[in-house]
């Protein structure tokens, strides 16, 4: 099997290296595309081997546009008659975003899974750390569990064997909201990996919740379907208490695992 890693990036230098470390035991190549940054992301990742990094000349946000330039450059990689709908291909991809980290056991879960996989796509849990400890794998982390956040997975890691896979937006959302699996793979049963999961980084600090709910509701303004993106900042704001029931989450529940 070999697994080309994707990440689409913007402004993660905080962690960047951690997440791609956390990545590069199971990836032949991890292929990144920075959409501009401006703290020195791109830089981070050009001293890591085994990186390779694009980047972006595109004008404006396209989560869609992005993913599709990433998966092409792991096409790239893959011998053509593997990309004739070769439902037995050994290349994969794996999607995550820059401020995720693969859990410690996530490579080998991955090597000792895909020999195997009977399946194109599978899923990976994201645990939503919350006021915790970052270090790097902590050896207690505390994380998010009330509404969509108890026992969210996301599909994350599909086979690659058609060349005509595309992903696609969502039609809300501004654009932001892009799956992380080609759309012929969306309607597929994907298993859930569960020893594998994603700890997601990017909501930790209140400070970081309350600058990305306001870039969401800059960006994507009025989008009800997200509630207006109420549960990020669900106790951070005196509006949005951590007693309330949201649409999508609340009341506020945190656990340490």
């Amino acid at each position: 099997m070999t697994v080309f890693g994707l990440l689409r990036i913007k402004n993660e230098a905080r962690w960047i290296a951690d997440v791609i470390a956390s990545a590069l035991p199971v990836c032949e190549r991890v292929f990144v595309l920075d959409d501009h940054s401006d703290d020195g992301t791109p830089e981070l990742c050009d001293k890591i081997s085994g990186v390779s990094v694009f980047r972006s000349t595109f004008a404006g946000l396209d989560e869609r546009r992005d993913k599709n330039f990433l998966l092409a450059q792991a096409m790239a990689c893959v011998p053509g008659a593997h990309l004739d709908r070769d439902e037995r291909s050994p290349f994969w991809a794996l999607a995550i975003d820059g401020d995720e980290l693969l859990d410690e056991r996530g490579p080998e879960v991955i090597r000792r899974t895909l020999p195997s996989a009977q399946g194109h796509a599978f899923r990976l849990p994201v645990r939503y750390l919350w006021d915790s400890d970052l270090g790097v794998y902590p050896e207690r982390r505390q994380i998010r569990v009330d509404g969509v956040y108890r026992q969210f997975a996301r599909p994350s890691l599909f086979r690659i064997f058609n060349r005509d896979f595309l992903f696609i937006s969502t039609p809300w959302g501004g654009n932001l909201h892009c799956s992380s699996i080609p759309q012929q793979l969306l309607h597929g049963a994907h298993a859930t990996l569960d020893d594998a999961p994603l700890w997601h980084l990017g909501y930790n600090d209140r400070a970081d919740r309350l600058r990305k709910h306001l870039w969401y509701n800059q960006i994507d303004p009025g989008n009800q379907g997200e509630d207006e993106y109420r549960h990020c900042v669900q106790g951070d704001l005196p509006e949005v208490p951590a007693s309330a029931r949201l649409k999508h989450a609340g009341p506020l529940e945190l656990v340490t695992v």
